[in-house]
């Protein structure tokens, strides 16, 4: 049985994490929240790939009217790229005298020393909508879908970042689910290149916020212990939701149809209007005490356990109290909480530190996925092996951020990543080539999945979906440009990997100037925000009582 501090008793100190405390990580209530929550976020690992996939190149060649009803005779026909394949967007021209309608196709018809571009193409394969579209040779429209999909990102986080903080993280997370669900539908029915692109666009616009939203709701459900432990569950299963979709392309080879499989089940999320459970700190910082301590009280009916009623009581004293603070600090400023966020030096330096962060994350990590399905061999294999080292990442994560504190762990693996992907193009290729890959990868996803812990412990209470939400929104400008770096081979084939390199070096300086937030409680306020500048760590096994989320 949980027994109070005598001087906490006395103190009249009782928080949130100690009912948590008693309440339990793994009762029937936080299992039944947590396997709702991570279903949008396995529909955001599809999601977030499926791009890859619906506009991936396909192999074609040149049509040859001449030669078309013998395919075979077009080794004379057109060019042979250095590996022996036919090339994609070029023949050979026809002397101007050399073939009579079509009648004639025979190598001395066809001036091998002029080479001249295609006029339509006969595609090999159809299972993306380069076949569809007739998007041979247009390299820039494939990759601006990518590009067009992570641009949407700038809107929907936002959006639902503030539709989280002012109406709660539950209709978040339906709205989000539920417009992914109804554009993604209507996009499978895209008649033309255009509409495609215009709803790749509206699709993560409208609904992109998902993910983060299910993040906050989660974090919000549990003491400061098990934070580590859900980002871990969010990873798993947003690299999960990555293979799903990889295999099911795989298999389909049909975007239609994959589209139609992946996206129905976002509607379903509507119903939890009714099943899922609102933050009870979020309840709290809106002055719905009653509401929130009747979440509570579901938990300790649904996980059979007790806790005092005085226990309760005591949590809406302090939560009352924080809340009139925050009033009282605002009114004898004459300023609005978020107007106070934005005068604080503290809280600029730290979303630009954090959108920098997302910025060189997005684009390193997106980045080297993207282009890992440009590398030889099996594109379906390569993505999914890129996909699955992200799991023993995320493992390192739950080991090491609790035992040797967030900043060390993040700078450590965006200087890992920097000093590897920098030296890629110095290695031959061939197996330790691959290895550094992967190994550049495993490292930025250490760094990524640990910056949303990170990040979501520096911003207080009452504004921190909409401030990471902010910092989401900047860094996406990462994930925007990663669909174009592909192009940049044609200059030099490291180009990319330098590129990846150097901000990740630069982001590993650059997270030394954030306060190390391990072991310390979630800020409420801009306060105690500003505090963690000031506040020593304290080691992981000598924690103190003050040092527990009071919300």
């Amino acid at each position: 049985m949980f027994r109070m501090d005598p001087e906490k008793k006395q103190n009249n100190s009782v928080t949130v994490d100690d009912i948590l405390s008693i309440l339990g990580p793994f009762g029937r209530f936080n299992i039944w929240n947590y396997t709702l929550i991570l279903f949008p976020v396995f529909l955001a690992g599809m999601y977030s790939s499926v791009y890859n996939f619906e506009a991936m190149d396909l192999k074609y060649r040149c049509t040859v009217p001449e030669c078309e009803e013998d395919p075979h005779k077009n080794n004379y026909t057109i060019p042979h790229e250095t590996d022996g394949t036919l090339a994609k967007c070029t023949r050979y021209a026809p002397f101007e005298n050399g073939t009579l309608n079509g009648t004639h196709c025979s190598p001395h018809y066809f001036d091998t020393s002029t080479k001249i571009e295609c006029d339509s193409f006969v595609y090999l394969e159809e299972h993306s909508i380069v076949k569809e579209f007739d998007l041979a040779c247009q390299d820039w429209k494939r990759s601006l879908v990518g590009t067009v999909h992570n641009a949407g990102f700038f809107i929907s986080i936002p959006l639902t970042g503030l539709i989280s903080d002012k109406y709660g993280r539950r209709p978040a997370i339906v709205f989000a689910s539920v417009a992914n669900g109804l554009f993604g539908i209507i996009r499978a029915l895209s008649v033309n290149y255009n509409m495609f692109v215009i709803f790749e666009f509206l699709e993560p616009a409208i609904g992109g916020g998902a993910y983060t939203a299910c993040f906050v709701l989660a974090l919000e459900l549990v003491g400061p212990k098990g934070r580590v432990f859900v980002s871990l569950l969010f990873n798993t299963m947003f690299i999960l939701g990555g293979v799903a979709v990889t295999l099911l392309s795989w298999w389909l080879q049909n975007w239609r149809y994959l589209l139609f499989i992946i996206y129905t089940p976002a509607v379903l999320v509507f119903v939890y209007i009714w099943t899922l459970t609102e933050s009870f700190r979020w309840l709290f910082s809106k002055g719905l005490y009653n509401e929130g301590l009747d979440v509570l009280a579901k938990s300790e009916r649904l996980n059979k356990v007790f806790v005092p009623k005085d226990h309760y009581e005591q949590v809406e004293k302090h939560a009352t109290k924080q809340r009139d603070d925050r009033k009282c600090e605002s009114m004898a400023r004459n300023q609005s909480t978020f107007k106070q966020l934005l005068s604080s030096k503290i809280i600029w330096k730290r979303l630009f530190t954090c959108s920098f962060l997302w910025t060189s994350s997005t684009l390193v990590y997106y980045g080297l996925s993207i282009n890992a399905i440009e590398l030889s061999g099996n594109s379906y294999l390569n993505y999914i092996v890129v996909l699955v080292i992200e799991a023993p990442a995320n493992v390192c994560k739950l080991i090491f951020l609790d035992r040797f504190g967030r900043k060390r762990v993040i700078a450590v693996a965006f200087l890992m990543t920097g000093l590897i992907l920098i030296n890629y193009g110095f290695v031959p290729s061939g197996n330790w080539s691959i290895l550094l890959y992967l190994g550049g990868k495993f490292f930025i996803t250490l760094a990524y999945n640990s910056l949303y812990v990170f990040a979501a412990e520096v911003f207080p209470t009452n504004y921190r979906t909409t401030l990471m939400a902010m910092c989401s929104t900047l860094g996406r400008t990462g994930s925007t440009v990663a669909p174009q770096t592909p192009l940049l081979t044609r200059y030099y084939e490291y180009l990319p990997t330098l590129l990846f390199g150097s901000m990740a070096a630069i982001s590993g300086f650059l997270v030394l100037t954030l306060p190390e937030t391990n072991n310390q409680k979630l800020p409420d306020s801009l306060k105690e925000a500003q505090e963690q500048e000031s506040q020593p760590q304290e080691p992981s096994n000598e924690r103190s009582n003050d040092t527990k989320t009071r919300l």
